[in-house]
Order: C-alpha cells, then sequence, then structure tokens
C-alpha cells in the first residue's frame, strides 16, 4: 500500500466518491458530520446509561426505597420516570430515523439523487439533534437523581432542605421504573449491533 492510500483524505474521497449522498454531506454545513454508524454508537451509549438506572436502583439504600410508593423502586411509577421515559422515546424514535436512513443508502446507494440525498441528510441532522444533545442532557439528569439516591437520607434531605421535592413521589404513567430501564438497555444493545452492521455495508 502507498503512503497516497494509507493515508487518504476522507473528505477528499467523499467529494470525488460516486456516492451523491457522501458528496453532498461534506459539502453542506452540519453539527454532526460524524458518520452514521457512530452516531448509532453513541446513541447506544446513551440508552445503556438511562438503563444504568436500574442497579442504581437496585442499590438504594432503605431510607431511600421508603421515598417510593409501597418501598419499591423497581415496580413502581416515580415522578422522575416522565424525565426518563422522555428520554428513551426522544432516542427511540432518532434511532428509528437513523436506521431508516441507513437503510435507504444500503438499498438505493449510488442511484439516490441529489434531492433524495439532500431530505436523508435532513433527517440524519434532526436525529442527530435529539439523540445527541436533547436526550443525553435528559439521560444525565435522570440519572443524577438517581445517584442523589444512593447517598441516602442525608443527601435527600439535603436535597428537600434547599426546596427540592420528592422526585420518587408516585405520578401516573403507564409505564415502570423497570419496564423503562429494561427496554433502554434492549434497544441499546440492539442500536449498537445496527451500527456495527451500518460500519460495515456502508463503509462508515
Amino acid at each position: 500500500m502507498d503512503a497516497d492510500n494509507q493515508f487518504e483524505d476522507p473528505i477528499a474521497a467523499a467529494l470525488l466518491s460516486d456516492s451523491i449522498y457522501e458528496s453532498l454531506r461534506v459539502r453542506r454545513r452540519s453539527l454532526f458530520k460524524q458518520p452514521l454508524s457512530r452516531k448509532l454508537a453513541w446513541q447506544s451509549l446513551i440508552l445503556g446509561s438511562l438503563a444504568m438506572v436500574l442497579p442504581l436502583a437496585m442499590a438504594f439504600p432503605e431510607s431511600t426505597q421508603a421515598l417510593f410508593p409501597a418501598g419499591d423502586p423497581l415496580t413502581s411509577t416515580p415522578k422522575i420516570l416522565l424525565l426518563g421515559a422522555y428520554a428513551g422515546i426522544i432516542e427511540a424514535l432518532a434511532a428509528v430515523a437513523l436506521v431508516y436512513v441507513g437503510y435507504r443508502r444500503i438499498r438505493h446507494g449510488e442511484s439516490l439523487t441529489e434531492q433524495q440525498a439532500g431530505r436523508l441528510l435532513d433527517i440524519e441532522e434532526m436525529a442527530s439533534l435529539f439523540s445527541l444533545v436533547t436526550g443525553p442532557f435528559a439521560v444525565l439528569a435522570f440519572d443524577g437523581v438517581f445517584l442523589l439516591g444512593l447517598g441516602g437520607q442525608d443527601t435527600m434531605a439535603s436535597f428537600f432542605a434547599v426546596g427540592g421535592d420528592n422526585p420518587f413521589a408516585a405520578t401516573t404513567i403507564p409505564v415502570s421504573l423497570l419496564e423503562v430501564t429494561v427496554a433502554a438497555g434492549v434497544l441499546a444493545v440492539l442500536v449498537f449491533a445496527v451500527s456495527r452492521l451500518f460500519e460495515r455495508r456502508l463503509h462508515c
């Protein structure tokens, strides 16, 4: 392998590529120029972080468990779960959008027109914005509250002292903490598997 091939410029390669999608992707302004497979891999990590709340809740001391309805974190529907479910829905919908973009690229390849490629890039950009910006902030806040719960009575008392309401109080939501976190974990594995598939099929 000669030096020119070994250190090929990926931007130049995309501009000279027969793929209208790749050529258009490197020419247009975007906050998220990373390959599709990498975005999905990051998204699987975000979903995994959401699922990590399950072992955190299982490790809660009794004083924190008592703050949940019936004293059972896993089967309860605490107020903070609204934020977790919101983050999960954002990530799930964004994953579907990114998988759709990858599917269209694999199925149609170089036959995509510039207009079709532009529409796919618009979908990818919007899905990336929600999955890599909005979603992570929601997951970070969700995980942060459960990390507070690990501190037990003293930590939660300090939280309440500065005006915080009980984030583990009951609310009306049709899913439990266990269901949300298990679904996030399963989705994280699936999204990561698809990211590896796209890396091989799309070479990005």
